[in-house]
């Protein structure tokens, strides 16, 4: 009797909020460079979402502008957005490269 086995075939949703990810994450390291503001210290007990806001400090409005289109991104593609923001809030890895490396 053979055995067959089950492959991991990633789901749609998966692939698709992977996707988002990516590129929330892309925009917001891009809108990070061309600020040039200083980032937060590698000891830093800042979170992750706090050290990306402070970073594109300089800009008014881009970080208003970035949430609505990421939620936006989410809700299009059937997700919530919330447990993004949550589980990024809740890293604190000290730096901007770090918390979107």
């Amino acid at each position: 009797m053979a055995t067959t086995r089950t492959q991991h075939r990633p789901t749609h949703a998966s692939r698709q909020r992977k996707r988002l990810f990516g590129v929330t994450l892309t925009m917001a390291l891009a809108f990070a460079s061309a600020s040039g503001v200083a980032q937060a210290a590698e000891n830093s007990p800042a979170s992750c979402t706090g050290i990306a806001v402070s970073s594109l400090a300089g800009n008014p409005g881009v970080v208003a502008f970035l949430t609505r289109g990421f939620h936006q991104e989410f809700k299009d593609a059937g997700l919530p957005p919330g447990p993004f923001d949550s589980t990024f809030s809740k890293l604190h890895l000290g730096s901007l490269e770090g918390c979107l490396g």
